[in-house]
C-alpha cells in the first residue's frame, strides 16, 4: 500500500527561550523537530522537542520529557500520565472485527471456530451460540468509534456446564508479532457489551495453551459499552511453550463468556503453567437464551498502561487480512475465484506461476476449481474443453509456482492396426492426447474415442499384446489451462 499525504492542523505553543523568535522561525523549528504519532489516518500524539511548553487548550495527547500528557477538561490543564513516550502499537490484527472472511454470519460447531479474520470461537457443544456483525459504539474519551463489532447470541441454553465447557472470544496474534514485545510490560484493553450484567474474565495464552494470564473483569451495566482495561501484565515468561516464528500462532487473546471449572483459577493477574481462561467468579452468559455479548477494539500493546484506541480503517485492516487470507473473503465465493492459466511447454506437463498480493503467513493450501463447471481440484483444458484432477496447486508463502506432468496411466490391447480395445475407462481420455506404450509408435496421438472402453490411434501399433500398458498425457503442447482459484492460509 502506497503512503499517503495526510493534512493536519497543527497550533504551535510559544517556545520558551531557546526558541524564541518571530512566528515564522518558531514554526520551522517546530516542524523540523516534533515527531507525530499516528495510527491508520489519525493523528494520536505530538511528541514536541525539549523545552516546549504545553498549549493552553485541547489539542490531543502531547508527550514532553519522555512523558504524555492528557488534557483533563474539568481542569483545564495538560496532566501527566506517566506513561512512556515510546508509541504503543496495537498488536492486534483486526481488532475491531471490521473484516469479515466467511461472511457476516459464519456457521458455529462445537469445538474451534474459525470466525472473523484473525479470530476464533471455543465452543464446547454445538447450537449454543451463534456469531454476527454488529455496529460498534461511537467516540468515547479514549477510544475511537467503530463500526463494526462482533457479535454472540445464545440460542439455546447451556445452563449446567460441564468441567470442561469453554465458551470464548479469541484474537490471534502471529509469533513474528509476538516477538518485538518480548520481555515488554504489557496491556490489554478492548470495548465490550453484555446484556447481563456480571462478571466476566479475558486472558492470554500461549500458542501451546501451556501458559496463560487471566483476569476477572466487571461489566456493571447492562447493555451499556465499556472499555475494559487490563493493565501492568508481567513481560511474557520463560515458561510455556512460546512461539515466536512466522505462521505459528505466538498467542491467544480471549474474552470468556461461560466456562467449565477446569479452566477457572483463583490465582487471578498472574502467569500461570496451565491454560486457564477465567476467575472462579466467572458468569455463565450461555445459561440464558438470548443473552448476547458483543466485542471490538481489541488492543494489546508494550505499555503499563492502556493508551488511546485508534481504529485502523476497514482498507488497512483488509491489507493484513491478506497475509492470512488471500482470496476467501465474503465477496468471493469458492467458486467464483481468482483466474489463472498456466502454460504447457510440452506434452503432458504444466508450468503455472501466480504472485499473491502480499507474502502470505504460511505455505497456502491452494485449490484449483474447474473453469467449466467451477468443481473443486479441477484443471481446465479450454483447447480440448475438459478438466483434468489436481487436487491442489504447488504455493510457497509469495505465490503458486506450480510445475507438474499430467498423465494417465491404463491397460488396453492392440493388435499390429489403429485399433485399442479393453481400456478399463475412456472417461479422461480425448482427441489428440499423446499416447506412448509397447510397440506404440512415437508421436502417436488419439484419434477418435470410439467407446468407453475402445479408441483409435494416428498410427497403427507394431504389435498384438493384451493389456499392455499404455500412458496418455492428459495435456498437450500448445494447449492452454485455465483454473480459478482459492489459497487459504489461516493461522489456528
Amino acid at each position: 500500500m502506497a503512503d499517503q499525504s495526510i493534512p493536519l492542523k497543527i497550533s504551535i505553543a510559544p517556545f520558551p527561550e531557546g526558541f524564541s523568535g518571530d512566528m515564522d522561525e518558531t514554526f520551522q523549528q517546530a516542524c523540523i523537530l516534533m515527531e507525530a504519532t499516528v495510527e491508520g489516518q489519525f493523528l494520536t500524539g505530538l511528541i514536541l522537542p525539549p523545552g516546549s511548553t504545553l498549549p493552553t487548550t485541547d489539542q490531543g495527547p502531547i508527550a514532553m520529557n519522555g512523558i504524555w500528557y492528557f488534557y483533563d477538561p474539568v481542569s483545564g490543564q495538560y496532566l501527566p500520565q506517566s506513561i512512556s513516550a515510546r508509541p504503543a502499537k496495537n498488536y492486534v490484527k483486526n481488532g475491531s472485527c471490521q473484516v469479515q472472511q466467511t461472511g457476516s454470519a459464519p456457521a458455529l460447531v462445537a469445538g474451534v471456530n474459525k470466525t472473523y479474520d484473525m479470530c476464533l470461537c471455543r465452543m464446547t457443544t454445538a447450537g449454543v451460540l451463534t456469531i454476527a456483525s454488529d455496529v460498534g459504539p461511537l467516540a468515547g474519551a479514549d477510544y475511537d468509534t467503530c463500526q463494526a463489532a462482533i457479535k454472540y447470541t445464545v440460542v439455546a441454553t447451556a445452563s449446567t456446564l460441564g468441567a470442561t465447557d469453554l465458551y470464548a472470544h479469541e484474537h490471534l496474534i502471529e509469533g513474528s508479532d509476538l516477538a518485538p514485545i518480548q520481555n515488554e510490560v504489557l496491556s490489554l484493553s478492548f470495548l465490550c457489551w453484555v446484556n447481563q450484567a456480571g462478571t466476566y474474565s479475558a486472558y492470554l495464552s500461549s500458542g501451546a495453551r501451556d501458559e496463560s494470564y487471566c483476569v476477572s473483569f466487571t461489566m456493571p451495566t447492562a447493555s451499556t459499552w465499556t472499555r475494559v482495561k487490563i493493565q501492568n501484565i508481567p513481560a511474557i515468561p520463560t515458561t510455556g511453550t512460546w512461539s515466536y516464528g512466522e505462521g505459528t500462532t505466538g498467542m491467544y487473546v480471549g474474552v470468556t463468556m461461560a466456562s467449565g471449572t477446569q479452566w477457572l483459577t483463583a490465582n487471578t493477574a498472574k502467569w500461570n503453567n496451565a491454560f486457564f481462561a477465567g476467575g472462579t467468579s466467572q458468569s455463565n452468559m450461555a445459561g440464558v437464551t438470548n443473552n448476547q455479548m458483543k466485542i471490538t477494539a481489541v488492543r494489546l500493546e508494550a505499555s503499563p498502561q492502556c493508551g488511546y484506541a485508534s481504529v485502523n480503517s476497514f482498507e488497512t485492516d483488509l491489507h493484513d487480512a491478506i497475509r492470512y487470507y488471500y482470496t476467501s473473503f465474503s465477496y468471493q465465493s469458492t467458486t467464483v475465484g481468482v483466474p489463472l492459466s498456466a502454460s504447457v511447454p510440452a506434452n503432458g506437463t504444466w508450468n503455472m506461476a501466480n504472485l499473491f498480493p502480499r507474502r502470505m503467513a504460511k505455505v497456502p493450501t491452494v485449490t484449483p476449481y474447474s473453469w467449466l463447471t467451477k468443481a473443486a481440484g479441477l484443471l481446465t483444458d479450454i483447447t480440448g474443453n475438459y478438466d483434468i484432477a489436481v487436487a491442489s496447486l504447488v504455493s510457497l508463502q509469495k505465490g503458486i509456482i506450480d510445475s507438474e506432468t499430467a498423465a494417465l496411466a491404463t491397460t488396453g490391447t492392440t493388435s499390429t492396426s489403429i485399433n485399442v480395445t479393453a481400456i478399463p475407462t475412456t472417461t479422461a481420455l480425448h482427441p489428440g492426447m499423446p499416447v506412448t506404450g509397447s510397440g506404440v509408435p512415437a508421436g502417436c496421438t488419439i484419434a477418435t474415442i470410439v467407446s468407453g472402453t475402445a479408441i483409435t490411434l494416428s498410427a497403427a501399433t507394431t504389435s498384438s499384446l493384451t493389456g499392455t500398458a499404455l500412458t496418455f498425457s492428459l495435456v498437450t503442447k500448445n494447449d492452454l489451462l485455465w483454473a480459478l482459484i482459492t489459497a487459504d492460509a489461516r493461522l489456528s
